[in-house]
């Protein structure tokens, strides 16, 4: 299993597509920092503004992690995983690794390896963005009294696991959809429809509950749209959605990650299942 692992992450982490799609955060994140010290150093500088709070500051030093949990974000996301595992199929290259290593391990690993690159991508961008805030301090931006490092480590790791939940789902669809289409473009296509759904919830959920209200509630409770879109608002207290005067889908926390996590492990079973029985000759 490692050696599959390791296998997967040597051929993707030069790929065309993971410099596009993945290591684009840090390289983005590198070039935006560099412009704005090159700026900082040559402006002149003003008179200070009003003074950021701790907690402000804390909260904006940590706003890297909301990418990967926006659409257009999840839209990159989800087009890294088609490439990932839809390529083999326009590669014609399943038949070539299939007999060295069992199916269901080829999949994990794809798994593993396309989560691991976007998670190594998005701390190095992250810490970048961290470099740059304390270099920046120099030249007259002063990080606010009552910044430590520990209120910073935690708001960050804070930050990147409620961002990880929403990676995973993405990555475990977008496999889905590769292994059913075998084609990068239909998986892309069905992962943006997914999400663009998750944003459309609120309007359909009330249009179609004048003509079934009964199964268009218990939808909205079932399906993973309304529950990903609560867990991405559960800092705000939560997405209610209302479908008609007087009826109002609000649930806990809790129970949307525990309602994704099934999908998420579904959405796994069937990727496995189908692959196993692919003919791929």
């Amino acid at each position: 299993m490692l050696d599959a692992v390791l296998a997967e992450a040597l051929k993707l982490r030069r790929h065309r597509a993971t410099w596009m799609m993945v290591w684009i955060y840090p390289i983005a994140i590198a070039a935006i920092i560099i412009g704005v010290l090159l700026y900082g150093a040559l402006a002149k500088h003003g008179a200070a503004g009003n003074p950021q709070s701790a907690a402000g500051w804390i909260k904006d030093s940590a706003i890297l992690w909301k990418v990967p949990t926006s659409p257009p974000g999840r839209f990159l996301i989800a087009g890294f995983a088609a490439v990932v595992f839809a390529g083999e199929y326009g590669w014609n290259t399943w038949k070539l690794i299939i007999p060295a290593r069992a199916r269901w391990q080829l999949i994990v690993a794809k798994w593993v390896v396309a989560l691991g690159l976007l998670v190594i991508a998005l701390v190095a961008a992250d810490l970048i963005m961290l470099l740059g805030s304390w270099i920046e301090s120099f030249q007259g931006d002063k990080i606010p009294d009552g910044v430590t490092l520990a209120a910073v480590a935690k708001a960050h790791w804070q930050a990147g696991a409620h961002a990880l939940l929403p990676i995973v789902y993405t990555i475990a669809f977008a496999s889905l959809f590769a292994i059913l289409t075998q084609s990068i473009l239909a998986t892309v296509i069905l992962s943006i429809a997914l999400v663009v759904l998750e944003g459309m919830l609120p309007l359909l959920g009330f249009f179609f509950y004048q003509y079934a209200p009964t199964l268009t509630a218990w939808l909205v409770k079932v399906l993973p749209l309304y529950h990903m879109a609560n867990l991405l608002a559960w800092a705000k207290g939560g997405a209610a959605m209302p479908l008609a005067p007087g009826t109002i889908i609000s649930m806990s926390w809790a129970t949307s990650f525990w309602v994704l996590m099934a999908w998420i492990a579904a959405a796994g079973a069937a990727t496995q299942f189908r692959f196993i029985r692919q003919d791929l000759n």
